[in-house]
């Protein structure tokens, strides 16, 4: 498990976001079990598959760890619940107005807890040449002129990469899948250092910073004008595939 602050810099006020990382399957991340609130063990104990108990412990946990570098509540109180379209909603905790954006796949959970000020989002998707079809799907012509003509990206790595981008969106605005991935349409896609930055031509004040790593891409949606340390952050991802903490 990889956790802790992140600064965001701006030119009027800084924030800090609280972030985790783990890397478990379920034998083992049922250690955490007894940090879930009677509500989160309530829907948990109604779970059938193996699956999704999986996916919904890596969510869960990483919120709290991470909600907990912000605030400092204790993690047995903290809940995760849903909101009415199914995102994050904390409870709990006395540190007002935190957020929290999850992302999980296959065995590896992330989740960034935010102040509401500075809205933030996160996802984490395995590159699979099986789903750039179904990714297509959702692009425009000028996307996908965009990943066909970019010398450093393959249809996978560079589908990818919208796809996350726009889903991190998405969870800002606490839509997920139901909005018209269209509408987020991106237009630029620029290498900066080891990462790569996109921007949307309808919600220009949001930028998506992607990181390729191993067979994954994790993009982080943040407000244009924010800076992040892009090293620290890629650093503290990559660290998630080797410490099994």
């Amino acid at each position: 498990m990889n956790k802790g602050k992140i600064e965001l810099n701006r030119n009027n006020k800084n924030f800090e976001a609280g972030y985790c990382f783990i890397k478990k399957e379920l034998d083992s991340l049922l250690k955490y079990y007894n940090l879930l609130s009677y509500n989160e063990k309530k829907y948990y104990d109604g779970l059938k598959f193996e699956r999704r108990k999986e996916s919904y412990l890596l969510g869960r946990i990483t919120a709290k760890y991470a909600v907990f570098e912000i605030s400092q509540n204790d993690l047995k109180s903290i809940s995760i619940e849903f909101g009415v379209f199914h995102f994050p909603v904390v409870k709990n905790c006395s540190a007002q107005n935190i957020q929290v954006s999850i992302s999980h796949c296959d065995d590896i959970g992330v989740a960034l807890a935010f102040p509401e000020e500075h809205p933030m989002g996160i996802d984490i998707e395995k590159i699979d040449s099986e789903k750039v079809v179904t990714m297509k799907t959702t692009m425009s012509i000028n996307e996908i002129e965009l990943i066909d003509f970019h010398s450093d990206l393959t249809l996978p790595i560079g589908y990818t990469i919208i796809w996350t981008a726009k889903e991190s969106l998405a969870k800002i605005f606490r839509t997920g899948l139901t909005i018209d991935f269209k509408i987020l349409e991106i237009v630029s896609i620029e290498k900066i250092q080891s990462c790569y930055v996109s921007h949307f031509r309808n919600v220009s004040q949001y930028k998506a910073i992607s990181f390729h790593v191993n067979q994954y891409i994790c993009s982080l949606v943040i407000p244009k004008k924010t800076i992040i340390d892009l090293d620290f952050f890629l650093k503290i991802f990559t660290n998630n595939f080797y410490d099994q903490n």
